[in-house]
């Protein structure tokens, strides 16, 4: 994995409005190597997950560090799987470079087969979220508690 200064291309200069393409082409590009898939500009985030499908269930999970069970939603309708949530930011000041996002983000995943939604199971430790998703017979809609 290539390694990346802390010191962002664009703040070589006092003045924020002093600036030039190559570091404006280079600020956009290193923002497309962040591990969060921005939506336009700092307005919300999609986290990373894994999904695995077994003969039984799907597992998946999700990267969700820096929120509280309480700040997820899991929604599972029409063997569509929905996450979402917001992650507040910790200070309003206005520090010039930051790598970490803040915002509302919502990640749906489309499952196939039929899925027993009574029975998912959802669990949050240390900031990753946990869902196992029986395969059944019968699909029906079902909010999901987290534990």
């Amino acid at each position: 994995m290539p390694s990346r200064s802390v010191t962002p291309w664009g703040r070589r200069f006092s003045s924020p409005e002093v600036t030039n393409p190559f570091e404006e082409f280079m600020s956009e590009f290193d923002r497309g190597l962040s591990p969060f898939s921005f939506r336009s500009g700092l307005e919300g985030f999609a986290p990373l997950l894994d999904l695995e499908e077994k003969d039984n269930m799907y597992m998946v999970t999700v990267d969700l560090p820096g929120l509280k069970k309480e700040d997820i939603k899991v929604n599972l309708s029409d063997n569509i799987l929905t996450i979402s949530g917001e992650r507040v930011q910790e200070s309003k000041s206005d520090g010039r470079y930051r790598e970490r996002v803040h915002g509302k983000f919502s990640r749906s995943l489309s499952l196939p087969g039929q899925l027993d939604s009574a029975k998912v199971s959802a669990k949050f430790e240390n900031g990753v979220l946990h869902l196992t998703i029986p395969k059944s017979e019968v699909s029906h809609s079902h909010s999901i508690k987290i534990q």
